[in-house]
């Protein structure tokens, strides 16, 4: 559309432009007095022939009709005796007036001595305008320029497209040999641009989830090979363990109970294990699918979760600020998942809260949404301690599940966590 406009723009410009030149040019020539008076000499030499051919007479002046619509643009009458005897058809008609030619008895510079074939001699006054068809002419001339530049605009913008057009095929070859790095030009506003810029979006999408199944299967396939390895220890001694127990192959009863409290030690390792197993699967797997969901008092569900947090971390040797305000509403939540979040949480802050700070817990209701706030000093210890973050991100994981939201962020040695869970009513 914008080539067409600019096209037609062009076109315009050159049509006025040698409109006004052809104007300024035969005001010049053609309407000029030297011309129109040049003319109307010929037409009188022709016109004093055409007397003496056909014997035009005082008494068939009419005969001069015929001269008069042969064709040439002329404006003819003759006076015998100061009155006038024949006008042009044309001017007879009412078509043409004599004002509008400025032909009167008192323009002598334009007055012919006619001979008529019977001898006498009449003034005839003969004005030749021509000049339209030259006028005519020129408008036409300047109507087949615009054309031309218009078309010959047209054809270039249409050109230009069509080699994007091939400049897209070519790189949708390339991408669908396989090359997805490989980026789409993207040129122009116009509808090819659009067309181009959603490829190019489309390509990158592409590419994200490519790179995403990528890391999703690196990270599985790390998660094998660790829990292959890791597990194998643990549940090596155990089943040793089990073997002496079920042997008899203790000592004594100390010994006994030693050989079972380190079975259970051992057993609650892998159950950690398959715990963090549970955890990657739920992150990184694409096929998963938590059960139904709930309705649960929400005052009852979160009194519950973290008045038991705090106790447990009171308990623990922590100082812990409590700031809790009544919900007034319901929550749809998977009971499962969401414990598994929040212990997720409260294990987080044991690992990696600082023991000398105080720990602040608040939650409240805010535009139909439950807002918990976690906030800890970070413990020195915090760098030697392993950690993958899994934990976290299984929260995120939760979270969004339920339709909510799940934030981290740390600033100056303080780390903050920021969830949100919708409220079904209330």
């Amino acid at each position: 559309m914008g080539g067409v406009l600019l096209s037609l723009l062009a076109a315009v410009t050159v049509f006025a432009l040698f409109s006004a030149v052809g104007s300024m040019i035969l005001e010049q020539t053609v309407y000029g007095r030297a011309f129109t008076d040049q003319m109307a000499d010929r037409q009188f030499s022709a016109l004093q022939k055409y007397v003496e051919q056909e014997a035009i007479t005082a008494h068939n002046l009419h005969r001069l009709n015929a001269w008069c619509s042969r064709g040439d643009q002329v404006y003819l009458t003759v006076y015998i005796d100061s009155v006038i005897r024949y006008e042009s058809p044309i001017a007879a008609n009412g078509e043409l007036e004599e004002e509008d030619f400025d032909i009167s008895l008192e323009s002598p510079d334009r007055a012919y001595t006619l001979r008529l074939s019977d001898g006498t001699q009449a003034r005839a006054f003969l004005y030749y305008y021509a000049g339209d068809a030259y006028h005519y002419g020129a408008m036409g001339l300047s109507a087949l320029l615009a054309f031309a530049v218009f078309s010959l605009c047209f054809i270039l913008f249409v050109h230009r497209k069509l080699r994007y057009v091939k400049q897209l095929k070519e790189e949708l070859d390339i991408l669908a040999g396989g090359d997805l790095h490989y980026a789409v030009t993207v040129k122009g506003e116009d509808e090819l641009g659009e067309l181009a810029q959603g490829i190019e979006e489309m390509r990158r999408s592409i590419l994200a989830h490519q790179e995403t199944e990528e890391q999703m299967r690196s990270a599985n396939s790390q998660l094998v090979t660790a829990m292959s390895h890791d597990l194998r220890t643990p549940l090596t001694s155990l089943l040793a363990y089990l073997e002496l127990m079920e042997r008899g192959k203790y000592e004594s009863e100390e010994q006994l109970r030693h050989f079972t409290r380190r079975s259970l030690e051992k057993g609650l390792q892998i159950k950690s294990m398959a715990d963090k197993l549970f955890e990657y699967f739920l992150v990184y797997s694409s096929e998963w699918e938590p059960s139904e969901l709930e309705q649960t008092d929400a005052d009852s569900l979160f009194q519950q979760f973290w008045g038991e947090y705090a106790f447990s971390l009171e308990n623990n040797g922590y100082t812990v600020h409590c700031a809790f305000e009544e919900l007034q509403g319901t929550l749809r939540v998977n009971m499962e998942l969401l414990r598994r979040a929040f212990d997720n949480l409260y294990s987080n802050l044991l690992k990696y809260a600082d023991p000398t700070q105080p720990i602040e817990i608040s939650y409240g209701r805010k535009d139909g949404q439950v807002r918990l706030t976690l906030r800890n000093h970070i413990s020195p210890q915090r760098d030697k301690r392993e950690s993958t973050n899994i934990g976290l991100s299984t929260c995120r994981r939760v979270l969004q599940y339920h339709g909510g939201s799940f934030e981290t962020k740390e600033d100056d040695g303080i780390f903050q966590v920021d969830l949100a869970l919708p409220l079904a009513n209330g």
